[in-house]
């Protein structure tokens, strides 16, 4: 923001030096039509005057004041979404402005990354307007409104005027989750269904969400899950499960070193978990030994979203290790009866130790190894055959990294 503020300066005062330039040659034009004489002298001194005058006039009476309002504040989505975002401007200028460039900016709070979106707008005497945008494509992550920029000049390019208004407020992009089917087993990358029983195999079939029959109701229909799966999905009250899980996302920094696409990947089917045990109504906590240490106990979610609203800004380099994690959450005594759902693209031995702790313990363990975009090696399935001797359930995920396009569109209206 301070590095906008000095350029908006920078350019107010390389705009006085044209406008100062530009007033220099037409009083050597004008003394050169004394000295000399001449139509051509005298014509290319008023003009020089006149346009030095009109660059002047812009510059001391457009955008005296100004002020912007601005919708799509504290909204929440999810990539594949689309934010629509209204900037209602106001300004108050004693010349009609001619052109009008608007940009609006925000930042990606996790790394500091800048968006701006940039439209331009011919207001003429119109005081108020307004400026539509669109956006879709983001990464997951928290992000803040830093503050609207408007330009205006004359027509000739001569002088230039900013007014930097500040911004507030801001939106979270919630993680994609994967398709893990609450029925069934989860879906790998291509399509095809791993190998491993799911953990939200209902126990009494029929109960959650189910397949659309013909005949049910249309106000039955269960939307969000619709929306991420191929077909109708019918809504039922019951809760499907009586169990209760706790998803453990592992968030040491070492599991990630020099692969962060592969903790973009284990966020996603963290989330795709959540999710699933939201569509069934099925008890879910989340653990993470991330920079931002989580502990959320299994409760009702609401379709996951208190546990996606902290997946969203979660970044690695906790101080607990993994293993410590699991035997943490196997220690405590309010938590014995929940299966744990670990997520891992790394099992050493301290991590592979705990997890044949948990299920000697009388734990249900389901395991979710992510392998990245490489196959699994003889040392990834022999682990998966102690962990499955111990009692627990492995699925060894294979998976490309996902590439996103961010789209921003602006239009404008009144202007």
């Amino acid at each position: 923001m301070r590095r906008v503020r000095r350029g908006v300066r920078g350019m107010m005062i390389r705009s006085l030096y044209r406008l100062a330039f530009f007033l220099l040659l037409a009083a050597g034009a004008a003394a050169l039509a004394a000295l000399r004489g001449g139509q051509a002298a005298w014509f290319l001194a008023w003009l020089l005057t006149g346009a030095g005058a009109v660059s002047l006039s812009v510059f001391l009476f457009s955008l005296m004041k100004a002020e912007v309002v601005r919708s799509g504040d504290n909204q929440t989505l999810f990539p594949r979404d689309e934010l629509t975002v209204e900037l209602k401007i106001r300004h108050m200028s004693l010349l009609p402005v001619l052109w009008m460039s608007v940009a609006d900016r925000f930042v990606r709070e996790a790394d500091g990354q800048l968006y701006t979106v940039r439209k331009r707008v011919y207001p003429g005497w119109r005081g108020r307007f307004t400026v539509r945008y669109r956006i879709s494509g983001l990464e997951r992550g928290s992000y803040r409104y830093t503050g609207t920029e408007l330009l205006a000049g004359d027509c000739w390019g001569l002088v230039q005027k900013r007014r930097l208004l500040p911004g507030s407020g801001g939106f979270t992009v919630l993680p994609e989750g994967r398709a893990v089917l609450p029925v069934g087993l989860p879906k790998g990358a291509g399509g095809d269904e791993t190998e491993g029983a799911s953990p939200f195999r209902p126990s009494i079939p029929g109960h959650g969400v189910r397949p659309y029959e013909n005949g049910d109701p249309l106000h039955r229909v269960h939307w969000k899950s619709t929306a991420r799966r191929d077909g109708l999905m019918t809504r039922v009250d019951e809760p499907a499960l009586e169990r209760r899980f706790q998803v453990m996302l592992d968030g040491s920094a070492s599991a990630y070193q020099g692969r962060p696409e592969l903790f973009e990947q284990a966020i996603r089917w963290a989330a795709g978990i959540l999710q699933a045990a939201g569509d069934i109504r099925a008890m879910a906590g989340l653990a993470c030994n991330g920079k931002q240490p989580i502990r959320l106990p299994p409760h009702l979610p609401d379709n996951g979203l208190p546990a996606l609203r902290l997946l969203a800004v979660l970044e690695t380099g906790g101080e607990q290790s993994f293993a410590e994690l699991l035997m943490d959450c196997g220690s405590r005594p309010g938590g014995r009866d929940d299966a744990v759902v670990a997520v891992t693209p790394v099992i050493d031995f301290a991590v592979e130790r705990a997890l044949a702790q948990l299920c000697q313990g009388g734990r249900q363990v389901f395991v979710y190894h992510l392998l990245g975009a490489r196959l699994a090696g003889e040392r990834e399935l022999e682990q998966k055959r102690r962990l499955e001797s111990a009692g627990c359930r492995v699925h060894q995920i294979r998976e490309a990294r996902i590439e996103r396009t961010v789209r921003l569109h602006a239009e404008s209206e009144g202007a």
